[in-house]
């Protein structure tokens, strides 16, 4: 088998063949003699399933792959064993010196995981004023949160029944080194991310219980956790769609009981892309939630007369395929295309924090009516209140375009020849909102000005978004409807 250091897919491919080679190419590395051998014996001794550490390993080497190469990065490079062997020992050998027996145990009804700088629990707070919630985070959050604060491997469990001790290491030290020798392929980080996750989850649901699992980001959800989870006595796991599940992206391998999407078809193509989900319920956006609806101030912004969805669009992970860049510029080409061509017209390029990518400034430096704006706090996120004003709209490949079709407000997604799928399916519902010519964006646009109506969008509007008016009653409400489901249960019985 081809190691994961040598492997490297043809970018000029379609995205969807590169999808099914990258993760045919994870499933076959799992699936080999010596991968399958380690993870049976760290199943046997931690009684974590194999299905799990495999669902997880799925997750840990998908994260490595870099899409604008079309390979993996060089965590698995062999020349890397010795450094990276050293530490696992340090960490393991840290851990086990500061672990203590269990002090205290926590009962609550929801349990939030994942709080942290990029995920903050002010999403959730609607949620929780609704029940007893406890935030699980790494840094201390403010105290009108009921918070349990898992912060540097710090104090972990030492437990009998959990494998936290110098022995287990030591065992797994030697055989993670003689598997990576014999496959000639640097283990010990994917070793070391299934462990530590493992001592994590043990750790927390040890002493927080409660019926309900939720995370903000579908892309950092995890079976081992899940499985800990329902082995403390927890209900139903389940995490939010944030963001249009993307394809050799963010949206692969999502590992949930429950997954709340955003409208009844933007979770679709989830199972396709890996992991294991057991329900996708449609509730709407918890962002559009909190960030429209339940804002509480009068929204005084500016009234643009087209607002672009943008974002600083230069990570790993955006790049699909090999002229994907090609297309992207192409669509801000348009709009300053239109721009010039009316002038009169006040236009609005709306990013979240930063922008850095020095060829889109350039394109609208010298236009005089776009602005380009960004959030004015960390507080609020302001683009929902500027959306809502704006006659128009339209982005590359922002979920706020789907949220804002669910909202009733068309958003059309520019596309030149349609190739942009790893984002924007070519499905059936969202190519009315479709635009792959300039010609067909301008036209679109100016009847949209007139006030006209694009009823072939918004007559599939729910498939886009629910409603997203009360979507924290919406989330609970599920959770305890199908808190004894059979089918959830069923996923937790290990034969």
């Amino acid at each position: 088998m081809k190691k994961i250091q040598d492997f490297c897919l043809d970018r000029n491919k379609s995205i969807e063949i590169l999808n099914q080679e990258l993760k045919s190419f994870i499933k076959d590395f799992i699936n080999s003699k010596d991968i399958s051998f380690l993870l049976g014996w760290i199943s046997s001794n931690t009684k974590v399933s194999n299905k799990s550490l495999k669902f997880d390993t799925e997750i840990f080497i998908f994260k490595q792959f870099i899409n604008f190469k079309g390979k993996f990065n060089n965590k698995f490079s062999f020349r890397k064993i010795f450094t990276d062997s050293i530490k696992f020992l340090i960490i393991f050998f840290y851990i086990r010196s500061f672990s203590k027996k269990k002090d205290k145990e926590i009962l609550c009804e929801l349990c939030v995981d994942d709080i942290s700088k990029g995920a903050s629990p002010k999403r959730f707070e609607e949620i929780n004023s609704l029940c007893d919630t406890i935030f699980i985070s790494s840094s201390k959050i403010p105290k009108k949160y009921k918070s349990f604060i898992f912060n540097k491997y710090f104090g972990c469990i030492s437990s009998r029944n959990v494998c936290n001790n110098c022995i287990f290491y030591l065992k797994l030290f030697l055989k993670t080194f003689i598997t990576s020798i014999k496959i000639k392929t640097n283990l010990f980080p994917l070793i070391t991310r299934l462990i530590l996750t493992y001592i994590k989850y043990e750790t927390i649901f040890n002493i927080v219980k409660a019926k309900f699992l939720i995370q903000e980001r579908h892309y950092g959800t995890s079976a081992i956790k899940n499985e800990i989870f329902h082995k403390y006595g927890g209900k139903i796991s389940s995490v939010i769609q944030k963001n249009i599940l993307q394809t050799n992206g963010p949206g692969m391998y999502i590992n949930t009981d429950l997954l709340f999407s955003l409208g009844e078809k933007t979770a679709e193509h989830a199972k396709k892309l890996g992991g294991n989900i057991q329900m996708i319920v449609p509730v709407g956006s918890l962002f559009m939630e909190r960030e429209l609806h339940k804002r509480k101030e009068k929204n005084e912004f500016q009234s643009f007369d087209l607002m672009v969805f943008a974002s600083n669009h230069i990570g790993n992970d955006h790049s699909g395929y090999n002229s994907y860049f090609g297309d992207y510029y192409t669509h801000f080409l348009w709009i300053k295309k239109f721009a010039d061509e009316f002038s009169n017209l006040k236009i609005c390029i709306k990013l979240k924090k930063i922008l850095t990518d020095r060829k889109v400034k350039d394109i609208f430096d010298n236009c005089k009516n776009v602005n380009i704006i960004l959030d004015k706090s960390e507080k609020n996120s302001d683009t929902y209140f500027i959306a809502d004003k704006a006659k128009a709209l339209c982005t590359w490949s922002s979920t706020l375009g789907f949220e804002f079709i669910g909202y009733g407000k068309e958003c059309y997604f520019l596309d030149p020849n349609l190739k942009n799928i790893g984002f924007i399916p070519n499905d059936e519902y969202i190519l009315p909102a479709k635009v792959q010519s300039y010609l067909e964006f301008k036209e679109k646009i100016i009847s949209k000005l007139k006030g006209e109506v694009d009823k072939k969008i918004l007559v599939n509007k729910e498939k886009f978004c629910y409603p997203s008016n009360n979507v924290s009653t919406k989330i609970l409400s599920t959770l305890r409807m199908f808190e004894n489901d059979h089918r959830i249960k069923q996923n937790y019985i290990i034969n």
